[in-house]
C-alpha cells in the first residue's frame, strides 16, 4: 500500500490501492462532508454574534451535526477499507474534528463560553483545511477564473459576517470594504475590527486572501509557462507517433523479408528432402530387385535339387525290349 504525503495533515483519504467499494463511498461522500464541514463557520459566527439563547442553541445543534457526521464517516469508511487502522491513522483530522465538536458541545452544555469559542475557532480552521483540499481544480493551470470567482464569493460572505458581528460597521458595504482591505493585506485603518469574533474572522480572511493571491499569481505564471509546455508535449507526442509509425514500417519490411527468406528456405528444404527420398527410393528399389533376383536363383536351385531327389527316389522302369 502506498503512503500519501497528505497523511501528515490527516487528509490522505482512501488509498488508491484499496478495494473498489471504499473508493466508491469516498467519492460519493466527498461533497457531502465538505458541506457539513462548512457548518463550523456559521456555528462559530452564531455563537459569537450575541448572547441570544436561540443562536447558541442553533450553534450547538450545528456542532452536534458536525460531530455525528464526522464520527459516522470515520467509522463507516474504516469498516469499508481493507486496512481500517491505516485509514484512521492517515485521516486523523476527521477524528480531531469530531472530538473537537464533542468538546464544544460539552462546553456549551456547561456554559464554558470561552472554551467553546476557542474550540470553534480551532474546528473552523481544521475544517477549512479539509474543505480547501476538496477543490483541487482551483490549483490547476486553468484554475485562475475559478480562483477569481472563489475570492469574490469569499469577500461577499466575509463582508456580511463582519457587518453582522462587528458593532462599529454600520452597513454591508463597510463590512465588504473591511473584508477587501483585510484580504488584500492593505489595512488603511479607516475601518478596523474591535471584537474578538470580528478579529478572528478578519484574521481568517487575511490568511485566505494571502493564499488566494499567491495561488492566483502562480496560476497566471503557469498559464503562460504551461502553454509552452503544452506545445512541447504536443510536439513530443507527434514525434513519438511518427517514431512508432516508422518502427512499425521497419518491422513490417523486416517481417516481409523474413517471410520471404523463410519461404525460400522451406522450399529448398523440401527439394532436398525430395531428392533424398528419391535417392533412397532408387537405392531401395535396386536392393529390392537384387534380393528378388537372388531369391529367384535360390528358388530355381531348390527346384533342381528337388527334381533330382525325386528322380533318385523314383527311378524310371526299364524299357520293354530289355525285359
Amino acid at each position: 500500500m502506498s503512503h500519501s504525503p497528505l497523511a501528515w495533515i490527516g487528509l490522505a483519504g482512501v488509498d488508491p490501492t484499496d478495494n473498489e467499494r471504499a473508493l466508491y463511498w469516498q467519492k460519493r461522500l466527498h461533497a457531502v462532508m465538505i458541506g457539513i464541514a462548512m457548518l463550523a463557520l456559521p456555528a462559530y459566527v452564531l455563537d459569537s454574534a450575541g448572547t441570544s439563547p436561540l443562536l447558541r442553541h442553533v450553534a450547538t445543534v450545528l456542532d452536534a451535526v458536525i460531530f455525528a457526521s464526522f464520527l459516522a464517516e470515520a467509522v463507516w469508511m474504516a469498516s469499508l477499507s481493507s486496512h481500517p487502522a491505516r485509514y484512521l491513522a492517515d485521516n486523523w483530522l476527521n477524528l480531531v474534528v469530531a472530538v473537537g465538536s464533542l468538546a464544544s458541545l460539552l462546553g456549551a452544555a456547561t456554559e464554558w463560553v470561552a472554551l467553546v469559542r476557542v474550540l470553534r475557532v480551532a474546528i473552523a480552521g481544521l475544517v477549512l483545511v479539509r474543505t480547501v483540499t476538496g477543490f483541487t481544480t482551483l490549483f490547476t493551470r486553468g484554475g485562475a477564473p475559478k480562483l477569481v470567482g472563489a475570492s469574490f464569493l469569499i469577500l461577499l460572505v466575509a463582508g456580511g459576517i463582519l457587518y453582522w458581528i462587528e458593532p462599529t460597521i454600520d452597513s454591508y458595504w463597510d463590512g465588504l470594504w473591511l473584508a477587501f482591505v483585510t484580504g488584500m493585506t492593505i489595512g488603511y485603518g479607516d475601518v478596523v475590527p474591535t471584537t474578538g469574533a470580528s478579529r478572528v474572522v478578519s484574521a481568517g480572511v487575511g490568511l485566505i486572501g494571502v493564499a488566494l493571491v499567491t495561488l492566483f499569481t502562480a496560476s497566471i505564471v503557469s498559464f503562460f509557462v504551461g502553454g509552452d509546455e503544452a506545445r512541447l508535449r504536443v510536439e513530443l507526442q507527434k514525434d513519438i507517433a511518427e517514431l512508432r509509425n516508422e518502427i512499425a514500417r521497419l518491422l513490417d519490411s523486416e517481417e516481409i523479408h523474413f517471410r520471404d527468406e523463410l519461404r525460400r528456405d522451406i522450399n529448398q528444404l523440401r527439394r532436398q528432402m525430395a531428392e533424398l527420398v528419391h535417392a533412397e527410393e532408387l537405392q531401395f528399389r535396386k536392393q529390392f530387385q537384387h534380393e528378388i533376383a537372388q531369391l529367384r536363383a535360390d528358388v530355381a536351385a531348390l527346384s533342381v535339387e528337388l527334381r533330382q531327389r525325386d528322380a533318385r527316389a523314383h527311378p524310371a522302369p526299364p524299357p520293354a525290349d530289355e525285359r
